[in-house]
């Protein structure tokens, strides 16, 4: 899951770049086969003795995520993250951070609330709001933890792999029907975390994870899986530092 170190990471940058010169929402209802298509038979829903196991595994699986969510630290994401791309928000306290990574690549896309935040005003201020500020920018300034700390939230599979390891634990109830913002769900109990199933074409799919670790993360089974881009040039910020 995400963490508070990554806002600070936001904060680096800015005050980095201005030292170097003058200047849960639930999920979308899962669509359902096109009524031109061929309409197979649903699947059953998995036990609940293997239910983390199989869920576990499509995650790995998967081609890409659109995931939503947050937690107790006040913390909300919303990221699409494909495997050799990424974008998306991640807020705390109410301050957003515009993310996006291509390759090995990372910019932040700097509100006028991380600005301020970070202690800019002025010249430093408006230098940087509204661009896209690449995490390797202010040299040195910028410390690896940081730096790395960003990849890694934007990393599909370091991100699959944090939520397999919390998730693919022993002891589910059985699936037991309910309704999940509208939406007929597969509820599956383990002590303090919970897991919802919803239908999916022909198969059951993981529409929404809770737990103390990961917070509520919400899925998109239907979520756009084009790779990102990397911003126009004039959109990436030249100023000091950079």
């Amino acid at each position: 899951m995400i963490r508070p170190v990554l806002l600070l990471a936001a904060a680096a940058v800015l005050v980095c770049t201005s030292c170097s010169g003058s200047g849960g929402n639930a999920a979308p209802s899962l669509a359902s086969p096109a009524a031109s298509s061929p309409v197979k038979p649903f699947d059953a829903p998995p036990d609940g003795a293997v239910v983390g196991e199989t869920v576990a595994g499509k995650l790995k699986a998967s081609v890409a995520l659109h995931v939503k969510g947050g937690d107790s630290r006040k913390v909300k994401l919303d990221l699409q993250l494909n495997h050799d791309s990424a974008g998306g928000t991640i807020e705390q306290d109410g301050v957003p951070m515009q993310l996006l990574r291509v390759g090995d690549k990372v910019w932040l896309k700097f509100s006028a609330e991380m600005a301020k935040a970070a202690g800019l005003t002025g010249e430093a201020l408006s230098a940087v709001v509204g661009k896209w500020v690449p995490t390797d920018s202010s040299k040195a300034r910028l410390a690896e933890l940081f730096r790395e700390g960003l990849k890694r939230a934007l990393n599909r599979d370091l991100f699959v792999d944090s939520i397999v390891d919390d998730l693919d634990q022993p002891g589910y109830s059985a699936g037991e029907p309910v309704d999940l913002a509208g939406t007929p769900a597969i509820r599956y109990r383990n002590g303090s975390r919970t897991i919802y199933l919803e239908r999916y074409g022909s198969s059951y799919e993981m529409a929404r994870y809770e737990s103390p670790k990961e917070g509520t993360l919400d899925f998109d089974w239907n979520g756009d899986t084009k790779p990102f881009k990397a911003p126009a040039a004039e959109e990436i910020y030249s100023g000091p530092g950079s």
